[in-house]
């Protein structure tokens, strides 16, 4: 594999119509994709969000968690992309995504599934929560305890002899330890079950070859929280699960403008760099 500054120095050169693309680590390349005639797909798609104000809009019996009214609260709105693919057969076949979870909700009807197990998913978050629970109430009694002893001490402060001041103040102190203890064992089994929660993406490219995201992303800064569910990595996994050949991809943002204001509605975008350039090489590979 290059270093990154050779890795950078080939992606600065990849095509510039390319919509999606990243260095593939065993082909030492980009792979990209360009939009093909997914904009007229994407173009579709936001009519139909304008439309029916809703992302369940294939649904007889739609749900109120799955209206677009929250793209336009606080929070800001939300990427949505399309691939434009071909089947074994010739046949035009168009995939839709939304980034993420739409208003808590991994999956809808119409929509690409996310690149994880969601089966997996759910069980261990079962298991995390069970675990961070117990681990939030161990916290919650050593503050009690600490808060206790540090009454305790401040009161023998006032009116008690040395003696019963030392003792006290030994009190104070080991609750505190005690504290800070409970707190970094919560905060290392979040980090230890982060590397269980990404190892759930199982990602496949167009060689037939299925990695983990642990194994894919391939730079030395940490994985950032969020890699897999932007709209490519989502669209490119389900093709490539599903025999199907990509032609194009576009990905668009729709609803209020986000917080740091890099992103309008109605507007056009690549896939990101710090989340999706790092796996997408890989899952482009074979194309």
């Amino acid at each position: 594999m290059k270093n990154i500054a050779e890795i950078d120095h080939l992606l600065a050169a990849h095509p510039k119509d390319a919509t999606c693309f990243g260095y593939c680590a065993d082909c030492n390349e980009v792979h990209y994709l360009t939009e093909g005639n997914s904009r007229k797909y994407a173009l579709e798609l936001m009519a139909e969000l304008e439309e029916h104000k809703r992302i369940d809009f294939h649904s007889q019996d739609p749900e109120p968690l799955f209206s677009t009214d929250c793209l336009w609260e606080k929070r800001g709105g939300q990427m949505f992309g399309v691939l434009e693919c071909v089947d074994g057969a010739g046949n035009t076949v168009v995939l839709r995504a939304f980034s993420g979870q739409f208003n808590t909700r991994w999956q809808a009807e119409g929509w690409v599934p996310p690149a994880f197990d969601l089966d997996g998913y759910s069980r261990l978050m079962a298991k995390i929560e069970a675990v961070v629970q117990q681990m939030t109430d161990d916290i919650e009694a050593c503050q009690q305890k600490a808060d206790q002893d540090i009454l305790k001490f401040e009161e023998a402060m006032r009116s008690s002899g040395l003696a019963a001041q030392k003792d006290y103040r030994r009190q104070r102190k080991e609750a505190l330890k005690a504290l800070a203890l409970a707190k970094k064992k919560r905060r290392t089994y979040s980090q230890s079950m982060m590397s269980d929660f990404r190892d759930l993406y199982q990602l496949q490219n167009f060689k037939g070859n299925q990695r983990s995201i642990l194994n894919v992303f391939y730079e030395d800064r940490g994985i950032p929280t969020g890699t897999g569910d932007c709209c490519a990595p989502k669209l490119i996994h389900h093709a490539a699960r599903n025999g199907l050949t990509p032609r194009g991809l576009s990905e668009f943002y729709f609803g209020r403008v986000n917080k740091a204001s890099t992103r309008f509605h109605k507007e056009f975008y690549p896939g990101c760099k710090n989340k999706c350039q790092p796996i997408l090489g890989y899952m482009l590979c074979g194309l």
